[in-house]
């Protein structure tokens, strides 16, 4: 009987079984792509944010002053100077690499998976070698070192690998006239000028030569190797104070060498390079305490070995600032799920009861016929299961389209939850009372006193969690990150209790246009407003459905508004202008170019003294300082409209009357705004100087404590300093556009970067968060627009039957087409503009609750808690789209209604 009064209903009214499974698949789909969505999103931001450090911080390392697995040391040196020259013995660096794998592999996971394969190289200091003439390098020296690897990092392109060669091990350091047999890379050999075959005299008393019998280069030239042995891959280049260029290069030897070779400055460097890839964002935590817990042992490789592990790593600092940012990103990302999840709740809702006013008439019967309420709940519970069931497989297939992967537990809850969501609602909103035929529009509409208590209970707790949200504030982020409970459930209950507000005000202001109304001679404004109160298309499930719509919506985009202008306040910070120029010395032609180029109004340029200075105080203190000399006019007008510029860069330029240098001082111990008796010492030089001002960053020239800015003309006068700028403020005309000066900066000075706020901006939100972020509020925008959409269609398809029957008796009393109309608008106006103007309201409330309770300085790249911001092209356009939304339904439901109100809805209204 059941099925076939189920397969009976699904064949009569396939419309709204067809309604019921699209609901379904949005719900199902949207949690199966949300969920792998914010999976990868945070397994996407550990690897980002480890990936930040350098290798040398980011790799577990330890260092050592001895060569490991039994090496040639100081304490085993040949005091006999008439000793003969003999082959150093061969270290047991297999065993001890071997050892390390052993080690490794006894560390709890997941820190055994995130470290890969060890490795170890013995280096020298900088040697000095003999310059090759023709070569341009004054200063050559090399490093020579031995690695464990070194036929796995190096690839031999000319020539054989180096083999020990016999070498005296003195008091004094290595002797011998026998060439210590070495290769290096290709370019390193072009730059010093060697050649294969070539032997180079080392610039130390009694130091065996080195020839060159092999030519190299990297197996991976971006392998994190290369990070721990410095010069293996390539010279490096420098230049000493008086001119003279340098070149550094790694030599490598054989391990029995090195011992002997760099004798009492050995430099040993045990790693482990680290790969977070595959680390679950729930596993960052383990793995913290786990990083901080060996960083605080001392592990033995090989018994007796003197050389052990003491881990150093700058990892776990990194994970514990990743799960103070997850505080951050889960609040917001709670926000944006679980308002879209309240808004598809009450749609399923308003598509159950959709389900069961179509089947009311059978309803009726069997309720007539002794059918229990038990037995009609399940019938249209096992409807809307019989439709769900499959439309949430669809939606999970869709999900899994979008974003591909394994199928996890968490999504399979979310699909089950959206499978059985229809059912649960269809049995709820199947009363049996209400089945019989009843003027539902002359219906009491206040509720009992349980539905006034209900209401009053939930707009208690809503104000109340607001109350403690805004209480606790600004949390920058504990523990093991999380969803507060609070802070995902307050929006929702925001939401909820300003939809029951709009619930009860909205009717009393319908009423009192309907008595306005009311005294007009002519019936259809009158009835309109009488529409707006009485017919079914307004209610608690309607407005909870669209507030949380457009409150939705609206979060969303305020939420996005405040992080993009927050991050674009930051890129201003950062940048200190318009546009920053840097990279090679800047002269004065080439300051002179820049500010003659088309759309540039001022240049200030800011160079950092390489000399430590030293600051005097009158009690005696000495405090070492770096100088920054800048053009302290320029820049004051450079920086007019610049956050958090500081405005004593003015008064730089001014010496005081007594001729004291005005500073201004960046977190300088003890050091305030007005402090005078400072002497400032800079090489030879000294200056009274005064504190013009402080502060802690000058934005774009530099933000380093313990700095004193003074401006460059002064410098050069009483400290005698000229200073060659390497950096250049931009300020640009009104309506001059950044790219396209941008670009003629870097025409003007050839080799500069040039940076403007849109590309620092694009650098700041970057991080997975940021742009998960982003990418969760502009889909929370659009799914708000389509449960708009749904919500408004369906509560005009649930009011369709009533109104085909009044438009039938209106037509037969001469009713034209546009007052027709205007009974649909009436319908749904009030109730949608109610909606628009609390959701709004909501929708500014809760990012200003979040605000006051989590840090966004996560997603802006720091500086202060952005302001909430409005942006007024996303406002407006959201208010476009919604009256579109709504406009559009209301067009739809005239037509249909006129199509169905024919002779037979005539009759119903009659009878």
């Amino acid at each position: 009987m059941l099925w076939l009064l189920l397969r009976r209903h699904l064949r009569s009214a396939w419309g709204t079984a067809l309604v019921l499974a699209l609901v379904t698949v949005l719900a199902a789909g949207a949690a199966t792509a949300a969920t792998r969505a914010i999976a990868e999103m945070r397994s996407e931001q550990v690897t980002y944010a480890t990936e930040q450090l350098s290798p040398q911080r980011r790799d577990v390392s330890s260092r050592a002053s001895v060569v490991p697995g039994g090496g040639v040391s100081a304490d085993m040196v040949m005091t006999e100077p008439e000793t003969a020259p003999a082959v150093p013995p061969e270290p047991t660096w297999d065993e001890f690499l071997a050892g390390m794998v052993r080690l490794r592999d006894g560390l709890p996971q997941p820190l055994r998976d995130v470290l890969g394969e060890p490795s170890f190289a013995v280096s020298s200091r900088e040697t000095r070698t003999e310059q090759v003439p023709g070569s341009g390098i004054e200063v050559p020296q090399v490093v020579m070192r031995a690695s464990a690897r070194m036929s796995e990092d190096l690839r031999l392109v000319e020539g054989e690998w180096p083999v020990a060669t016999p070498v005296r091990t003195t008091f004094n350091g290595p002797e011998g006239d026998e060439p210590v047999q070495v290769v290096l890379s290709r370019p390193a050999a072009r730059t010093l000028g060697w050649e294969l075959g070539g032997t180079y005299a080392v610039d130390v008393w009694k130091f065996p030569p080195l020839r060159v019998v092999g030519l190299t280069e990297p197996v991976d030239p971006d392998a994190s190797t290369w990070y721990h042995q410095p010069f293996g891959r390539d010279a490096q280049l420098s230049v000493t104070p008086n001119g003279a260029t340098i070149a550094t290069a790694a030599v490598y030897v054989d391990p029995a060498m090195i011992g002997s070779l760099a004798f009492r400055e050995v430099q040993t460097e045990l790693w482990y390079p680290v790969a977070v890839e595959g680390i679950r964002s729930d596993d960052v935590a383990a793995l913290a305490a786990q990083v901080r817990g060996l960083t605080h042992e001392t592990l033995e490789v090989l018994p007796d070995d003197p050389v052990t592990l003491q881990a150093r790593t700058a990892l776990s600092d990194v994970l514990d600032a990743l799960m103070s940012e997850r505080v951050t990103t889960d609040a917001l990302l709670a926000v944006l799920v679980v308002g879209p999840l309240g808004a598809l709740g009450a749609v399923v809702v308003l598509a159950a009861r959709l389900v069961v006013e179509r089947r009311r008439p059978a309803l009726a019967v069997l309720l007539a016929r002794g059918a229990t309420g038990t037995r009609l709940r399940l019938l249209t519970a096992t409807e809307g299961l019989a439709v769900s069931l499959p439309a949430a497989v669809v939606g999970v297939l869709l999900g899994l389209l979008v974003r591909p992967g394994a199928v996890t537990g968490t999504q399979l809850l979310w699909a089950a939850a959206a499978a059985l969501a229809p059912a649960v609602a269809a049995a709820a909103v199947t009363v049996p009372r209400t089945l019989r035929a009843e003027r539902r529009d002359l219906a009491a509409g206040t509720g009992g006193p349980w539905r006034r208590t209900a209401e009053l209970a939930v707009i208690g707790v809503a104000a109340l969690a607001a109350v403690l949200l805004a209480r606790r504030g600004v949390v920058g982020g504990a523990g093991d990150g999380g969803v507060d409970p609070l802070v995902a459930a307050t929006p929702l209950l925001v939401a909820a209790a300003a939809a029951l507000v709009a619930v009860r005000v909205i009717p009393l202001l319908a009423r009192g246009l309907e008595r306005l109304l009311s005294r007009r001679r002519d019936l259809v404004p009158f009835l309109r407003a009488a529409r707006a109160t009485r017919a079914p298309a307004g209610g608690v499930v309607p407005a909870l459905a669209l507030v949380l719509a457009v409150s939705v919506g609206a979060s969303s985009a305020v939420l996005l508004s405040t992080v993009d202008a927050g991050v674009a306040r930051q890129a201003h910070v950062e940048l200190g202008a318009d546009l920053r120029v840097s990279g090679p010395a800047l002269g004065e032609e080439d300051v002179a170019t820049l500010r003659e180029t088309d759309g540039v109004a001022a240049v200030a340029t800011a160079a950092r003294v390489p000399e430590t200075a030293h600051l005097r105080s009158a009690d005696g203190k000495t405090r070492s300082v770096q100088v920054v000399a800048v053009d302290a006019a320029d820049l004051a007008a450079v920086q007019a409209g610049v956050p958090d510029a500081p405005p004593a860069v003015a008064e730089l330029a001014r010496p005081t009357a007594d001729g004291a240098l005005p500073v201004l001082a960046l977190r300088v111990p003890d050091v305030a705004a007005g402090t005078t008796g400072l002497v400032l010492d800079l090489q030879d030089e000294s200056a009274d100087v005064v504190v013009a001002g402080a502060s802690d960053q000058v934005p774009g020239v530099i933000d380093a404590p313990s700095t004193l800015v003074l401006d460059a003309g002064v410098l050069a006068g009483p400290l005698d300093y000229a200073t060659e700028p390497r950096t250049a403020l931009v300020a640009l005309d009104d309506g001059a556009e950044p790219a396209r000066v941008a670009a003629a900066l870097r025409d003007a000075v050839p080799g500069a970067a040039v940076d403007d706020r849109t590309t620092v901006a694009a650098e700041l939100l970057e991080s997975p968060a940021a742009q998960g972020i982003a990418t969760g509020a502009r889909v929370s925008v659009a799914l708000a627009g389509v449960l708009v959409a749904l919500t408004v269609a369906l509560t005009l398809v649930l009011a369709a039957p009533d109104r085909e029957r009044l438009l039938a008796v209106l037509r037969s009393m001469g009713a034209r087409r546009s007052e027709s109309r205007g009974l649909v608008a009436w319908e749904v106006a009030p109730w949608a503009l109610g909606a628009l103007v609390v959701g709004a309201l909501v929708g500014v409330v809760v990012p200003a609750l979040l605000r006051a309770r989590v840090d966004l300085t996560a997603l802006t790249g720091g500086g202060p808690q952005p302001a909430l911001t409005v942006d007024p092209v996303l406002a407006v356009g959201g208010v476009v789209g919604f009256v579109a939304t709504v406009v559009v339904g209301a067009v739809l439901a005239t037509v249909a209604g006129r199509r169905g109100a024919t002779p037979e809805r005539l009759r119903e209204a009659a009878e």
